[in-house]
């Protein structure tokens, strides 16, 4: 499969994307073909149905996650 936009190689992995709501951040891993040349993503079917679902969830529901980190903010 070639890419819509520039016609380049798509190749399967598995990306982070990040879902945000308000000032909390959730890493979600989700399969997707990648173009080589320009790194457009194409999602597998449902995938971004998944992603709209988790961050309804948060806003929602406050979910319990686990923390892997801290995200600071500096002014300088």
């Amino acid at each position: 499969m070639r890419c819509a936009l520039c016609g380049g190689e798509l190749i399967e992995k598995v990306i982070t994307e990040d879902v945000i709501e308000g000032n909390n951040h959730i890493l979600v891993k989700v399969n997707a073909e990648v173009c080589e040349q320009c790194h457009e993503r194409y999602y597998a079917s449902g995938a971004v149905d998944k992603l709209i679902e988790i961050k309804e969830d948060l806003k929602k529901y406050h979910l319990k996650l686990h923390e892997v980190g801290k995200v600071y903010e500096l002014s300088v």
